[in-house]
């Protein structure tokens, strides 16, 4: 038998449940339409994780650290295993639903320079969404836009984003390789997003499939958000002097929209400078502007 068209690589610490229905999903969506592998690698589970996983067969491939090494070391070894002419990172708290992956693959025969590949992303037992894409805001902090939303809009459509989340994400192995993979400097956070602003230096592009849609229990793993402020801080210590000429010019009115909305949906967690900000570039009483205008 050929080589798999696409390699789907899942990190996995724990959750043996969240894995099983992953796995799960991933059989009733693909079979007999796309050649695929899937490489698991488990980061040192205590919870009958490993056993589970030693029992799988074709076209399962299975890795096992002693230690925990994180979301971007286990990726990147993957990516080095894989067969596939195509990546496709996957989060086992993920759930995949209807035909979500190849419209994905298509993608890359439609557009030109194509980078990361991403989709819609609902939060699971929830009528909310989590992820369209992603923007920055005009202090250059990456965010979902989308998040919070009750309605999906862009139906139909393949647009253009600065970046996606690699939860469920998919690139072709060559430009992942040639664009140095994941930085294994962060720990579980802001890898896509580094990884996505050097490809778009590269000149690639980055783009949602709005009709491809997944479930996503959304930082399932213990401490998964333990090093979320380290990661910024690395994150804009990189990137902020582009992203503010650049994305966040772009992004504004975007971001601006998202933000907005968490008045109404995540009233808690909102920043009253920040939001004020948003209204006045919504209602064009401010607006961004390059330095290099």
């Amino acid at each position: 038998m050929g080589a798999p068209k696409v390699s789907i690589i899942i990190s996995v610490f724990e959750q043996l449940a969240y894995t099983q229905k992953c796995l799960g999903k991933l059989e009733d969506t693909l079979g007999g339409l796309i050649t695929y592998e899937v490489i698991i690698v488990d980061d040192a589970s205590k919870d009958g994780t490993k056993e589970f996983l030693l029992s799988l067969k074709t076209p399962y491939r299975i890795f096992l650290n002693n230690t925990n090494q994180g979301f971007a070391k286990n990726n990147n070894f993957a990516a080095e295993k894989a067969k596939g002419e195509f990546l496709c990172f996957l989060n086992n708290d993920v759930f995949v639903m209807g035909n979500w992956l190849l419209p994905m693959i298509d993608v890359f025969k439609t557009k030109e320079k194509v980078g990361m590949v991403g989709n819609v992303q609902r939060l699971a037992n929830s009528l909310r969404y989590d992820h369209m894409g992603m923007v920055f805001s005009p202090q250059a902090i990456p965010c979902h836009y989308g998040q919070g939303f009750f309605r999906r809009p862009f139906k139909g459509e393949v647009r253009q984003w600065s970046a996606v989340t690699a939860a469920c994400c998919v690139t072709s192995k060559k430009n992942f390789h040639l664009n140095g993979a994941f930085d294994e400097i962060f720990v579980n956070g802001c890898e896509d997003v580094d990884l996505c602003l050097r490809m778009t230096k590269n000149g690639l592009n980055h783009y949602v499939v709005h009709d491809s849609e997944v479930s996503h229990i959304k930082g399932a793993s213990e401490g998964r958000k333990k090093f979320n402020d380290r990661n910024t801080k690395l994150l804009l210590n990189r990137w902020r002097g582009t992203i503010t000429i650049h994305q966040s010019i772009d992004d504004q009115y975007k971001y601006a929209w998202t933000y907005f909305c968490r008045a109404f949906v995540k009233p808690l967690s909102l920043e009253f400078g920040r939001w004020v900000e948003s209204t006045l570039i919504l209602l064009k009483l401010r607006k961004l502007i390059s330095s290099k205008s």
